[in-house]
């Protein structure tokens, strides 16, 4: 199965990370980047087209939070999964991205394993199969 994933995060080394990851471990068909504010109320997300979202609590001109609320009430987006990630990992900050809408939480700097099974879990989840 080919993902479609959207990253949306300001940090190239964990763009580059993140994007590795994908490169070795899953057939991608495709990975959106947002990188602020602006690039996300261009609304390239508004299509839907994505098997799993990657969202960075912190970016300029708007925060996770803001967006997985959005994310989450639009109607072509609000059924895929989302994995926030924050370089400030606070119980407070999970819990309010999950309140917002997140499916998953990782801290940075994450262990690739974890992160490739979360990811795997919310692509299975959303596919409805037991293994990428």
């Amino acid at each position: 199965m080919k993902i479609r994933v959207l990253l949306i995060d300001d940090d190239v080394d964990v763009t580059e990370t993140i994007n590795s990851i994908l490169e070795n471990f899953y057939e991608v068909e495709k990975v959106d980047r947002i990188v602020d504010g602006s690039s996300f109320r261009k609304g390239l997300w508004r299509t839907g087209n994505y098997d799993a979202i990657i969202l960075d609590l912190m970016l300029p001109g708007i925060t996770g939070f803001e967006m997985c609320e959005q994310l989450k009430s639009y109607p072509t987006t609000r059924a895929i999964p989302i994995l926030a990630l924050t370089g400030y990992d606070t119980l407070q900050n999970e819990q309010r991205i999950k309140k917002a809408g997140a499916d998953a939480y990782l801290a940075k700097p994450f262990d690739v394993s974890k992160f490739r099974d979360e990811l795997s879990k919310l692509i299975n989840r959303r596919e409805g199969k037991t293994h990428v």
